[in-house]
């Protein structure tokens, strides 16, 4: 009987080492294995993920380790790129050639640096040697080859400048500066000519041209601004009024100036006319009539109704004599002759000189150039539409003549005609035609606004991906996988507890019981087992007490 204990005994004691070994089964279930009960739907979006994090991390180490390049010098000579690369293989920087060897990059944590010892080193010398020719003093030279460095400074000094301004690319300075005169009838003029390489696609404009002469001039003695002229690579003179055509030029401006007055009087009447009907219900169009003559007049002005006493003269004359008598001949006018006694005639004259000033006015009339001579305007006015409640046919009732007559006043006075110059305005109004083509044009600009968005929509629909891809894939994998380590984690407890149940009843089952105790414990389990007969029994009982 005692055998029998100790066996019952060590078969409990071994059970739940056995059932132990058997519960640790699912706790060794590792991640791979949850992997494999997974759909393959599930798995092949998992190993998407995995393969975009590592794509994504992969990238993040390369740039990490690649060393951001910025641009050094841009636009450089052949000479000057292959000193600066010179300069830099020297140094044993890395560097990068761009734009067919005219930029130089190098990395963004040496490029300061770099230019400040380039610098040091007088590079890029910009096509051309500038004033650092004479850093270093040659007491040798003579006072010719003196000149030629000067010359020499100052074109690659003004080559540099001229190439600083944003549509040139390069730029050749000659300058011809003769020698000076004792006499200033001897003394020749300097000249100088500049060649430009613009950047593709750039032109300069009048003004441009002409700041370029006026700087070169200013920077050259005795350098007037009609002696500079000014080329581009093809040889073209720019800025030249009389080599392109002075009066090409000249009804270029005038035609500009014309336009911009029209269209000044276009839009007051137009914003009226807004204001008034609505957009897109009146269209106004403005010829202008300019003079472009230059006029210069001198005019002189006498008042003659008005005389003014310049000077006046007054001459009083009298003469009196005695009146001849004797017998006329040789005897009367001689000597001691006697005559007769008698009085003679007398004579008085008079005059008056009166000189007068007439009032002058001369005035001096330069007329301005661009003179309005005259306006004529032209408004169209869309007639009413209506739409008929029925068909949706749309017809149209014009204005009425007070109502045009209105407009035409507003019009005139709010562009400011002039009837005695005889300017002309015409009211109209009719139904506007509608083009289907504006519709295509509208689409087509549509289209051109959605090509543009595109760069912004590729990044807009890149985040709405990951954010997808995220609550769609990964935080459902991630709520599976850690709801399965949970139930994982209870079903390991439940199956600890039920084990340590078991053991109790198997140690409980293991000791000897008293036979009372073995007796209720088999009540107890028929009881349990069989329901009605037992309650039926007890209900006897109870009527039998």
């Amino acid at each position: 009987m005692a055998d029998q204990q100790t066996g019952q005994s060590a078969e409990s004691s071994e059970a739940p080492v056995r059932e132990g070994e058997g519960m640790k089964t699912p706790a060794k279930k590792n991640f791979f294995t949850l992997l494999r009960d997974w759909p393959l739907s599930r798995q092949l979006s998992l190993g998407a993920v995995l393969i975009l994090c590592l794509a994504a991390f992969a990238t993040i180490i390369i740039q990490t380790r690649t060393v951001d390049q910025q641009l050094l010098y841009a636009n450089l000579s052949a000479t000057d790129a292959a000193a600066v690369t010179e300069w830099l293989k020297g140094q044993k920087i890395p560097y990068s050639l761009k734009d067919s060897g005219k930029s130089v990059w190098i990395g963004s944590n040496k490029i300061y640096q770099a230019r400040l010892d380039l610098a040091a080193n007088g590079l890029p010398s910009g096509g051309g040697v500038g004033f650092e020719v004479f850093d270093k003093q040659n007491f040798a030279l003579t006072n010719y080859v003196q000149k030629i460095n000067y010359s020499r400074a100052l074109q690659g000094e003004l080559a540099r400048t001229i190439s600083s301004l944003a549509p040139i690319e390069s730029t050749r300075v000659h300058l011809a500066i003769p020698e000076k005169r004792l006499f200033k009838n001897q003394q020749k003029q300097a000249t100088a000519s500049v060649i430009l390489s613009l950047v593709p696609g750039k032109t300069l404009s009048q003004e441009q041209v002409e700041g370029i002469a006026y700087l070169v001039a200013g920077s050259v003695p005795g350098l007037e601004t009609d002696n500079v002229k000014v080329l581009d690579s093809s040889g073209v003179i720019l800025g030249d009024r009389e080599q392109n055509g002075g009066d090409r030029a000249l009804s270029s401006d005038m035609l500009a100036f014309q336009k911009e007055i029209e269209t000044q009087m276009e839009m007051r009447a137009q914003d009226l006319l807004t204001r008034t009907m609505g957009a897109d219900h009146a269209l106004v169009r403005v010829t202008a009539t300019v003079d472009f003559a230059k006029v210069e007049k001198t005019e002189e002005f006498f008042d003659a109704d008005d005389p003014v006493i310049r000077s006046e003269q007054i001459n009083n004359e009298s003469s009196r004599g005695a009146e001849a008598g004797g017998i006329p001949g040789v005897e009367s006018n001689l000597q001691g002759t006697q005559k007769k006694s008698g009085t003679g005639p007398s004579a008085v004259k008079n005059g008056r000189t009166t000189n007068y000033e007439i009032s002058k006015t001369i005035s001096h009339i330069v007329n301005p150039v661009g003179t309005v001579k005259k306006l004529s305007v032209s408004v169209l006015v869309a007639d009413r539409q209506k739409l008929d409640p029925d068909t949706q046919e749309p017809s149209y009732t014009p204005f009425s003549t007070t109502e045009l007559k209105a407009l035409e006043n507003m019009v005139a006075s709010a562009i400011g005609l002039v009837a005695t110059r005889g300017d002309v305005i015409n009211v109209i109004s009719m139904p506007f035609f509608q083009d289907p083509q504006e519709f295509e044009t509208d689409q087509d600009d549509t289209m051109e606004l959605v090509r543009n968005s595109m760069p912004l929509v590729k990044y807009l629909l890149a985040l709405l991906a990951i954010f997808f891809l995220y609550f769609l894939l990964v935080r459902p994998i991630l709520k599976t996988v850690k709801g399965e380590v949970l139930q994982h984690n209870k079903t390991v407890d439940e199956m600890e507890k039920e084990q340590q149940r078991r053991n109790q009843e198997k140690k409980e089952e293991s000791t000897p019981l008293p036979p009372l105790d073995i007796a209720l414990a088999n009540i107890r389990q028929e009881v349990m087992q069989e329901h009605t007969p037992t309650a039926f029994i007890v209900k006897n009982w109870i009527h039998e007490g």
